[in-house]
């Protein structure tokens, strides 16, 4: 595959991801909590998303660190590990967050837990990807 510098895709993940985030608020529900939730769920299902359009555009300078220029010479192979690495730890991220929140709105824990739950899974995965190189 031939890699072309673009950042259409991540503009447009971007719109799409801000509209979502949007739209939650506007919910036909008076709960607070769950509209929280569900923007902690859709935070870290969209960022699993960023990271699967990533690997299947093999976009990967799109990362904090990597420039075009790098991506290039690493090759199609190289470049589709890299990113499903990132891919794989983000979805596992969203997955496992996407179940907490479930219980925890089942049991009727505060949403206060799924916040801070969802804010330290993202920098953890995020941190854990520094050592993952192109």
């Amino acid at each position: 595959m031939e890699l072309k510098k673009s950042y259409k895709g991540f503009v447009w993940w971007m719109i799409g991801f801000t509209a979502a985030l949007f739209a939650i608020c506007f919910l036909p529900t008076e709960d607070g909590g769950l509209l929280t939730r569900l923007i902690c769920i859709e935070m870290t299902v969209g960022i699993a998303l960023l990271t699967y359009i990533i690997y299947r555009t093999e976009y990967v300078y799109w990362y904090n660190g990597t420039t075009y220029e790098e991506a290039v010479a690493a090759g199609s192979q190289r470049r589709k590990a890299f990113a499903l690495k990132h891919f794989e730890r983000f979805a596992w991220c969203a997955a496992i967050c996407l179940l907490f929140s479930l219980a925890a709105h089942a049991l009727g824990w505060s949403f206060w837990l799924d916040m801070c739950v969802h804010c330290i899974a993202l920098i953890a995965v995020a941190i854990s990807t520094i050592r993952i190189k192109l």
